[in-house]
């Protein structure tokens, strides 16, 4: 149930939000950092979860032109994964088009393509573009709270807010 005092929240702005607090964490980050650093606990550098989210980014974009979306055909080890600078170019160009799509494009049915186990094919699921914006905004936060989480250990201190959820940051502000 909505919230009669306020406007339906846009989903589109939220991911593009949460793609500019990816890329303000990974800025804080040195380039060593980015590309290779490990805290303990972590078994992937900033700049792989960095590059995990844009792919998903990617997927949704390329999803809403072709009408199949399917998160899981990455490809590692790209640019973005280690350049800091190339990471942070492609977060400002996906948030400028996550922000391009448009409204009647949100209402689109779409087909999800994914793998549920290691040893079957892809199954399909059937959704909306605005799901899955939601979808890819969440996976975004959720990553910057890992992300955040490996670079505190490594001495960088992100914005208390980066990674945490809005229903957390409400709860919060009830408090």
């Amino acid at each position: 149930m909505t919230n009669p005092t306020h406007a339906p929240a846009d989903p589109r702005i939220a991911l593009a939000g949460a793609l500019d607090a990816l890329a303000a964490l990974a800025a804080k980050a040195d380039a060593d950092a980015y590309a290779g650093g490990l805290a303990y606990g972590f078994h992937s550098p900033l700049g792989a979860h960095f590059r995990h989210c844009i792919d998903h980014v990617d997927a949704l974009l390329n999803g809403i032109a072709s009408g199949e979306i399917c998160y899981d055909r990455r490809e590692r080890g790209t640019a973005i994964e280690k350049d800091r600078a190339s990471g942070l170019q492609a977060a400002g160009e996906r948030a400028a088009l996550v922000r391009a799509i448009s409204d009647s494009m949100l209402d689109s049915a779409i087909t999800v393509l994914a793998m549920v186990t290691p040893d079957a094919g892809e199954s399909r699921f059937e959704s909306t573009v605005a799901r899955e914006v939601l979808y890819v905004f969440h996976h975004t936060v959720h990553h910057t709270a890992l992300m955040s989480a490996q670079a505190t250990n490594m001495g960088v201190q992100p914005d208390p807010k980066a990674g945490r959820a809005p229903a957390t940051l409400a709860n919060d502000a009830r408090r």
